[in-house]
């Protein structure tokens, strides 16, 4: 499950109202008249222009919202909007459940306990007022020499940075990760503004996760780079991300370096150790080195099928086929369904005998010949009942059905049964 930080709200007196097509207009006016003052030679170069431009635009997203907070009770919500028209909704996001009052220009959601958890406000009067008023709150400071307005900005600043996180928080929870991207990063910019200079490293690292699930890859790796760099790796979690997205990029041996200094820091992180092995597995040199990594992962997750297989490959690349078929029929312990070690089963056998069969064609001694000939039709009946079971799980798999084919072919005088087998088979391939 996606996961960011938590932000943490305060509870307070809830004063709201829908918005008049009036007051709307009203603003509208207003922000005429602040682009008129900020044109002027003079007037735009005060600092306290910029400001009073910034506080309206805060004014504007305030406006539909008010004192609106989270974690206030749905009843007393539902009192306090007595004069606006609201239905109700219900809807399931990630799992978790919420009930929605939804109204003209408003969407609240509250949580299974009845608290007020995000909400969605359209703003009527200009877009993005939050970062417009962000915008001249930086303008301002700018023009700002004498520090007259310092306190005015950094206060606003502060509360911007406040609501950036509400709203970047609520469209993470819904999905709408670009816009969680731009709310959070603007945050973050806030943050490490001189008149503020902190890091927000919580921050940091949501803007990094937001901007990867809008697959705004370079402003992710932007992102975990900086929160590795702080020290703000979610226990490892910041490692195997940008690793990733190294790797998509077609930057192996970043990738691996990356890799290989988080499971230095965080050896039980599953997805670090995952990818580590599959690394090494892709690499195709020194297999036996993947092992380690392997043998740790599965330590984590004993009942994880698919890294058994992992290790029954690598043995089998290594020419250790006693230890391959052993992770392979652990893997199936675990999965009795896992069609990756069913299939690698039944290829050990089949290559087993096909190497029997071989060297049988070279043999001149007509018992060792008998011998190996037997010790060969051991070995193609040994994968029949994987290979067949492999075919079960994916029927669709053309290569399974011709081996199925020849396997039974060899057979088909030995029994009815061999003979319907083959015949089935001949059938399936014409039809697949």
């Amino acid at each position: 499950m996606k996961k960011i930080a938590c932000i943490v709200c305060l509870f307070c007196t809830l004063q709201v109202a829908a918005q008049t097509e009036k007051e709307i207009e009203k603003y509208r006016t207003r922000i005429a008249k602040s682009d008129t003052e900020i044109a002027d030679p003079k007037k735009g170069a005060d600092p306290k222009t910029w400001v009073n431009r910034a506080l309206l635009f805060k004014e504007i997203y305030d406006a539909p919202r008010k004192n609106l907070v989270l974690g206030i009770a749905q009843l007393q919500v539902k009192l306090l909007f007595k004069d606006e028209k609201f239905r109700t909704d219900n809807v399931e996001i990630d799992g978790t459940a919420y009930e929605i009052l939804r109204s003209a220009d408003k969407k609240l959601y509250f949580d299974e306990s009845g608290v007020l958890a995000f909400w969605v406000i359209e703003d009527k009067v200009v877009d993005d007022p939050l970062l417009k008023s962000y915008a001249a709150f930086v303008k301002a400071y700018e023009l700002d020499e004498k520090k007259s307005q310092a306190k005015k900005i950094k206060e606003g600043m502060m509360t911007l940075s406040y609501n950036l996180l509400q709203e970047g928080a609520a469209a993470f929870t819904l999905h709408q990760y670009g816009a969680s991207a731009q709310c959070f990063e603007t945050s973050v910019l806030i943050s490490g503004h001189p008149i503020i200079n902190t890091i927000d490293s919580a921050t940091i690292y949501n803007t990094a996760l937001a901007a990867r699930f809008a697959e705004n890859n370079e402003k992710a790796l932007a992102y975990f780079g900086k929160a590795i760099a702080i020290n703000y790796d979610a226990n490892g979690n910041a490692y195997a991300n940008y690793a990733t997205l190294l790797r998509e990029q077609g930057d192996t041996l970043k990738s691996m370096e990356v890799l290989n200094q988080g499971f230095v820091k965080y050896p039980k992180n599953q997805d670090i150790l995952i990818q580590l092995i599959n690394a090494y597995m892709s690499a195709g040199s020194d297999l036996s080195a993947a092992l380690p990594f392997i043998h740790e992962a599965q330590q984590n997750e004993p009942d994880n099928a698919s890294l058994f297989n992992a290790e029954g490959i690598i043995y089998e690349q290594l020419n250790d086929t006693e230890k391959a078929f052993e992770s392979y029929m652990k893997a199936l312990e675990i999965d009795p369904d896992f069609f990756a070690s069913h299939y690698s089963i039944g290829a050990l056998y089949y290559n087993e005998a096909v190497e029997l069969q071989n060297k049988a064609g070279s043999e001149l001694d007509d018992a060792k010949y008998r011998q190996l000939d037997e010790a060969m039709k051991a070995a193609f009946k040994r994968a029949l009942p994987y290979l067949t079971r492999a075919h079960e799980l994916m029927p669709e798999e053309r290569s399974i059905v011709e081996t199925l084919r020849s396997i039974c072919f060899r057979f088909r005088e030995e029994s009815p049964e061999m003979t319907e087998r083959f015949n089935h088979y001949s059938k399936v391939l014409e039809e697949l």
